[in-house]
């Protein structure tokens, strides 16, 4: 069984993704522009792609999220936090594995003096620091990814609910709506000459075997022809109209 549904991901999807991780990246340049100018389009050109897997690593964790339910219903977000658990877990382990392929600026220019990096002295201690250097260095990105699921799962949640109320919405009306139409027809049913010829007859033969009985029943008909026949308007007022 496939782990994504087919659909779930579209192109506004990758979309989305791809422009956090660019604005995430052009937003971690900037912070340090003053003091490493010289490095921004370097840090640029190696960290963007970077961030570009922590995004699509995300995305994905949340589509197959999603994937394990239902169409129509929301996952528990326990989901939604595993699934990015295991996605922090892959990018750091990437990092872990990959540090060389996370540069890093070779001195720092600090109050116009430039400071460069002591190097450590083993090739072991070397490998050991720039790992721990880079993880640390990008757990913020990373916690950009958690900030973004979330925010994805409340808008995500928003939307499903407006979108329930207005269905809700658009079912009290059609239902009230076929409630009218059915309380008209019947009103006509029985406003029908037919059958007020026959509620006469019937008033005319109980006045002539007891006239109380014979006011009473009037005064019965009386009553529904004044409820009855304003519900008939509308309709007769919109078959004028056509």
């Amino acid at each position: 069984m496939s782990l994504l549904r087919p659909g779930i991901l579209t192109w506004k999807h990758w979309a989305w993704a791809t422009g956090i991780a660019g604005m995430v990246a052009i937003a971690t340049t900037l912070t340090t522009f003053h003091t490493n100018w010289y490095w921004a389009p370097w840090r640029l050109l190696f960290h963007t792609p970077w961030l570009l897997l922590f995004s699509y690593t995300f995305l994905v964790a949340i589509a197959v999220a999603e994937s394990s339910v239902p169409v129509g219903t929301d996952p528990p977000v326990w989901r939604y936090v595993a699934g990015q658990a295991m996605a922090t877990a892959l990018c750091v382990a990437a990092l872990w594995t990959f540090p060389d392929l996370v540069r890093s600026a070779p001195r720092q220019v600090i109050a116009g003096q430039t400071a460069f990096k002591e190097s450590p002295a083993s090739a072991e201690e070397r490998a050991r620091a720039r790992r721990v250097n880079v993880t640390l260095g990008f757990a913020s990105e990373l916690g950009y990814g958690w900030i973004a699921t979330f925010i994805y799962i409340r808008l995500r949640k928003s939307r499903r609910a407006a979108r329930a109320l207005a269905d809700a919405e658009v079912e009290r009306a059609e239902a009230q709506r076929a409630l009218l139409a059915a309380q008209l027809v019947a009103a006509h049913a029985q406003v029908d000459p037919a059958f007020v010829l026959q509620a006469l007859e019937g008033v005319e033969r109980a006045y002539e075997g007891d006239p109380a009985r014979g006011d009473v029943l009037l005064d019965e008909f009386i009553t529904f022809l004044r409820d009855a026949i304003p519900r008939l308007r509308p309709e007769q007022s919109t078959t004028e109209a056509a």
